[in-house]
């Protein structure tokens, strides 16, 4: 256990002499996440059908052709992973968890229904929903997926495997951007000058999550959408939508009822005509 500590104190130090800031919001996050611990976060409402509840805040029919072929394409993918000798599930990732099935599913979706141009993603790993967004862009014949992430700090062998499961014909449409969301998300975002679909599984505390939402959804399209992992954790999704007249939101389990996924829509909020 001491041995363990001590070599955790050394990564520490040496990923804050690699790159001061990131290893300073790295920290800020943590203290975050314990405090959130301390107190119980709050949930946004949570729903049985939220699949289906999510398709019809997008105006996509249900039952949906996409979401009964994609079990087959999610195979493929963790197929894949485990061909290379990667574990999949939660966990697996250095402690982190590979993308769920519900919400690789959701995004998979999401991309379909709304035929987006401009993706960003924050939280990257293996690369599970970023090679599942692709392939969903690949199918729609157009739009892009910026995708930011910061490898671990600490346990930097991880590193080698960020975005396995991205295919090399599917990264033409695929750019990624290494770095925190503090970093990276705010300047993407006055580039592409606007965001068509959002996916978030960065750092699961209400500090970063609000953060993200703060800055992408003034910049969402009307009828575009944010998906949300492991929502449960923090209180950043329930509290952001909170009093939004254009925010429509639904929550549900994931595949393994071990997470919630939260999914938004933009809705537009033009005064009504006379």
């Amino acid at each position: 256990m001491l041995r363990d500590k001590s070599r955790r104190f050394v990564g520490v130090a040496r990923a804050a002499a690699r790159d001061p800031f990131e290893a300073r919001e790295r920290v800020l996050e943590r203290i975050d996440e314990w405090k959130g611990h301390r107190r119980p976060p709050a949930q946004p409402p949570i729903v049985n059908a939220w699949e289906q509840q999510f398709h019809e805040l997008l105006g996509a029919p249900w039952p949906c052709p996409a979401h009964a072929e994609f079990a087959a394409l999610y195979d493929d993918v963790t197929t894949s992973l485990e061909e290379q000798g990667l574990r999949v599930g939660r966990g697996e990732y250095g402690g982190w968890d590979d993308g769920d099935g519900a919400l690789a599913r959701t995004a998979w979706c999401a991309t379909l229904h709304t035929r987006p141009e401009r993706v960003i993603e924050t939280g990257v790993a293996r690369g599970i929903t970023s090679r599942v967004v692709l392939e969903a862009l690949e199918r729609n014949g157009c739009g892009h997926l910026w995708s930011i992430d910061i490898p671990p700090l600490i346990e930097t062998d991880l590193q080698v495997e960020t975005a396995a499961a991205v295919t090399e014909p599917l990264r033409t449409r695929w750019r990624y951007l290494e770095g925190s969301s503090r970093r990276r998300l705010p300047k993407l975002l006055s580039i592409l000058g606007g965001v068509d679909l959002f996916v978030h599984d960065s750092m699961h505390t209400t500090r970063n999550v609000t953060f993200e939402l703060a800055q992408v959804w003034p910049a969402l399209r009307v009828g575009g959408a944010v998906v949300v992992d492991d929502v449960e954790r923090n209180s950043g999704f329930a509290v952001f939508g909170r009093g939004r007249r254009d925010w429509r939101a639904v929550a549900g389990m994931a595949d393994d009822d071990r997470a919630l996924v939260g999914v938004a829509v933009k809705a537009d909020q033009a005064p009504a005509a006379r």
